[in-house]
This record gives C-alpha cells, sequence and structure tokens, in this order.
C-alpha cells in the first residue's frame, strides 16, 4: 500500500540517467507556521536548533497556459502543481522560493499578448501564495511573446530593483547568484520570440558584471540558471565552459542550480555541483510533479530533498560527487 509520503516523495528509478539513485529521505517539518517575519529572505523567525543554517525551495519550467496538452506538456495543470509545490515550502518552512524559469507555456508568434499577459499572472499568483521571499530567473519561452521588460513588471523579485533579470541577494550566510542566459551570440535580449532556443549566450556585459560579483563576495555562493551550465547538447548555453571558468577561479562557487532541460540532470566539475531540477510540466497528474527543498548545513554541504518525479541527494562541500541521501 503506498503511504501518503511515499506519494509527495520522489523514490528510486532504475535507468534515469542521473549519477546517483533516488531514495526517498528526509521527512518534511509539520512545525506550526507562527512567527513569520515579514520582507527578505529572513521569513521564519527561527530555525530548528539543530536544523540547517539555511532551507529554500525550488521548481522550474511550470510552462503554464490555459491551453490544451501539447505531447508531454500538460500546460494547464501547472497552476495545481505550483500550488502544491508552495504549500510544501511553506511546512518545510523554507527562507526564500526560487523559480528557475518558463513559467510560460510554449507560445506562437501570434498568440495575443492579452492571453500571455493572463497567464503570467495566473502562475505568479500561485507563486506568491507563498507569502515571502520570491526569486525567479527568466526562461526562454518567458519570452515568446512578450519582452523582458514586461516579465520583470509582473514578477516579484524580493528586495531586488525592477528590471534587474541577473542580480544577487544574499541569505543565511550564502550569496545567490541569479543569470540571465537569454540572449543571443550577437548580444541581443530574448525578446517576443526573436531566438532560435538553441543559441543562449552570457553576454559579455553579464560575465563582467559575474566576475566582479564573485570577486566581491565574502560568502560562499549557488548560482541560479536557466539553460544548463554543464554538459553538452541543445539545453545547454554557448559560452558555458569559459563561465564555469569564471565560477571555479572563484573559489567560491558551492553549487548551481538549473532548469530548462525537462528530464533533469548532475554532473560534478572541478569541484562544483551542478544539479538540473525536472521540470513541473511534464506528464498528467500530481504524482508527475516535481520540485525540492534544499539545505545548506554548517559546513557547507547541501541536501535536495526531491518531491514526487523531483531526485533527492546529497551535496558534499569539498572534492566529492552527489551520492544518495541517507534516510533520517
Amino acid at each position: 500500500m503506498t503511504t501518503a509520503r511515499e506519494k509527495v516523495h520522489g523514490t528510486a528509478a532504475a535507468g534515469s540517467g542521473w549519477c546517483v539513485d533516488r531514495r526517498d529521505f528526509l521527512k518534511a517539518s509539520a512545525a506550526s507556521l507562527a512567527g513569520l517575519m515579514a520582507g527578505g529572505c529572513s521569513f521564519f523567525a527561527s530555525e530548528e536548533p539543530r536544523g540547517p543554517t539555511l532551507r529554500f525551495g525550488l521548481l522550474t519550467d511550470p510552462h503554464y497556459g490555459n491551453a490544451f496538452p501539447k505531447e508531454t506538456r500538460y500546460f494547464g495543470e501547472s497552476l495545481g502543481k505550483v500550488r502544491e509545490a508552495v504549500e510544501q515550502f511553506r511546512t518545510a518552512r523554507v527562507r526564500f522560493l526560487a523559480e528557475l524559469g518558463d513559467l510560460l507555456m510554449d507560445t506562437a508568434p501570434d498568440e495575443p499578448e492579452e492571453r500571455t499577459l493572463a497567464n503570467l499572472a495566473a502562475i505568479e499568483r500561485e507563486i506568491q501564495r507563498f507569502g515571502g521571499a520570491t526569486y525567479h530567473v527568466l526562461g526562454n519561452h518567458d519570452l515568446d511573446n512578450l519582452s523582458k521588460a514586461q516579465v520583470l513588471a509582473r514578477i516579484t523579485n524580493t528586495g531586488i530593483a525592477a528590471g534587474r533579470s541577473y542580480y544577487a541577494f544574499s541569505c543565511g550566510g550564502v550569496r545567490f547568484i541569479v543569470t540571465d542566459t537569454n540572449y543571443l551570440r550577437d548580444g541581443r535580449s530574448y525578446d517576443h520570440g526573436n531566438y532560435d532556443w538553441r543559441e543562449y549566450n552570457l553576454p559579455p556585459v553579464e560575465r563582467d558584471w559575474l566576475h566582479l560579483e564573485l570577486q566581491a563576495a565574502t560568502e560562499p555562493v549557488i548560482i541560479l540558471g536557466h539553460q544548463r551550465f554543464d554538459g553538452d547538447g541543445d539545453a545547454q548555453f554557448d559560452n558555458r565552459a569559459e563561465v564555469r571558468g569564471i565560477f571555479e577561479g572563484s573559489g567560491k562557487v558551492l553549487a548551481v542550480f538549473q532548469g530548462h532541460h525537462h528530464p533533469g540532470a548532475y554532473s560534478f566539475i572541478n569541484g562544483i555541483h551542478y544539479y538540473t531540477l525536472k521540470a513541473v510540466v511534464e506528464d498528467s497528474g500530481p504524482e508527475n510533479n516535481a520540485y525540492a527543498v534544499v539545505d545548506v548545513h554548517p559546513g557547507l554541504n547541501l541536501t535536495v530533498t526531491g518531491y514526487r518525479r523531483a531526485v533527492s541527494m546529497e551535496l558534499p562541500h569539498g572534492t566529492a560527487a552527489a551520492r544518495p541521501p541517507s534516510n533520517s
């Protein structure tokens, strides 16, 4: 008989294409939500005495739209899936919620802007049910029918200046750097679908900003992005090797969390973990949802608790690759 816990958490699956197995672990906190604090990433007044130094929630690729399914993408179901994730993040007492891109469904060039804006408003309302700090990464499909300015004006990145598509913030002793790789090779921004989905770049001005951010950082760093910084193929951006060199040269980057590649993935390159979260939009039913809670422990080891189809793993600090989580 399947338990409620088994229905929510990811479980092991052979041939998943991941470097480690998935195992159900870490009961989510069911503690009271009393003691909420407003503002920034200080969402909760305190953590459990023996708990992690920082806990945050991740989801990616809802591709929401009021539309019929297309192949494996069930666009309309993403509202309910995101709602479940947000409720679990509240229960787990995460300090903030980060969405890693593609809030919006794949849209044709002749799709009415008004419909796209309505879809964006609907899915952002679900994100904001969280009630605390939220951060977004821009995805390529967010720009199928809109400009970056239009999207950024309608989403909430807590404490970040309006109009910033890449930015940084600190929380719980960690510096988070949010990237935007939605640029053509000539440096132009994606805008109303003027892109080939296989052409992504981090432009020179953002690379310079990234280098300075890492140079100035006095805390360990976690990178949040949409397209993949690791691996080879169409889901990765062009100058990723150069950007990984910037990460590695800083000696400060613990991990990179990213989306875009719907099946998910993991790799470990020169001391940095690259975790690609599975997409919310894929397949029908709540059992096919995917989202995760990340714990940063005092020794800078990370624990990813995957829910539904998302993969759980331990990301040790230092030179060791990820391993399956230990039951607790």
